[in-house]
């Protein structure tokens, strides 16, 4: 055991499931990676088992025999009240916050509680606070929805190629390329696959990638799901800012999720279309992320403010604890 005042932090989303345990200075203490932990796309049984091994991870690399939180912020779209009872056994403490994954990535990436959060992962959510404090999200509706995700360019991906073995679209590479990567002759003949995946979700958005790298070659229906995804997470962005009123003056935005969080020709795209309907506005890649955000809402739960003193020490820990 330790007498360190410790917060826990959580970004639970469509594909994984991050803690983080941090000291009222700021230090990681240790951080831990599970599968997802989102009630809307697995089960109970499955988001305990990742709620158990993203904690324990985090405790583990802690070097912490037993574990007493003094507060756990979890960054989670749908009401995580039924995973309650693991998080009070695993962490020994009983003060809980929900917070939105929108809160979390916005914190995180702009170490500021004002400003305009981007996340395009598995799912797309937009998310912004307004100097006065008002809140709105955009998007976050879940495979019906997440315009302009992974998951989402996935399915226009694949649907593309599936209108081009029907005769009912133009053809494309993307047919030849996911007959390669299924290792079938008939793209008729992956459909099965697709479907029985146990992990459905996070497995087709990773076929983004994929019609990514079709887009790089030259193919005019892949660039075209590309093009058609940045504007829709644009369109998240300056929705959020018009709704909050932020767009008459300049406003940042964390981006974040695998889609953007590191920069490239896509984020660049993104920009670009943001900065067509508000040229004031700015798209950075994260300081940290989201899993960091969750705890640093938990240490001002706790009145510490995130001084530069804070941020220094996440600066050094944070590259030291991130999961292998």
């Amino acid at each position: 055991m330790t007498d360190e005042r410790i917060v826990l932090g959580m970004d639970v989303g469509g594909t994984k499931t991050a803690a983080a345990l941090m000291n009222e200075r700021g230090v990681v203490l240790g951080q831990g990676v599970g599968a997802s932990g989102n009630i809307n796309f697995v089960t109970l049984e499955q988001a305990e088992q990742s709620f158990t091994d993203a904690i324990g991870g985090a405790r583990k690399m802690a070097g912490l025999d037993a574990l007493k939180t003094e507060i756990n912020i979890i960054g989670i779209e749908p009401e995580p009240d039924a995973l309650h009872p693991i998080v009070k056994k695993l962490t020994g403490c009983e003060r809980i916050l929900h917070k939105k994954e929108g809160e979390c990535s916005l914190v995180g990436g702009l170490v500021s509680p004002v400003g305009i959060s981007l996340i395009a992962g598995t799912g797309s959510v937009g998310w912004g606070r307004n100097k006065e404090g008002r809140t709105h999200m955009t998007g976050c509706w879940g495979t019906i929805g997440d315009e302009g995700s992974a998951y989402d360019m996935a399915r226009q991906g694949v649907n593309a190629a599936f209108w081009a073995e029907d005769g009912r679209g133009p053809q494309t590479k993307l047919l030849d390329n996911l007959r390669e990567y299924f290792g079938v002759k008939l793209i008729r003949d992956a459909v099965t696959t697709i479907y029985q995946n146990p992990d459905v979700r996070k497995n087709f958005a990773a076929l983004s990638r994929l019609v990514m790298r079709t887009a790089d070659q030259g193919d005019p229906v892949a660039k075209s799901i590309i093009r058609n995804c940045a504007e829709q997470l644009a369109l998240l962005i300056t929705t959020a800012a018009r709704v909050l009123g932020m767009d008459k003056d300049s406003y940042r935005v964390a981006a974040t999720g695998g889609l953007v969080s590191r920069g490239g020709p896509f984020f660049e795209m993104v920009r670009a279309d943001i900065r067509k309907t508000h040229r004031q506005a700015e798209l950075e890649t994260p300081k940290f992320e989201p899993v960091i955000g969750a705890a640093l809402i938990g240490l001002q739960e706790l009145g510490i403010a995130w001084d530069a003193g804070v941020v220094s020490n996440l600066e050094e820990s944070v590259p030291k604890t991130m999961p292998a």
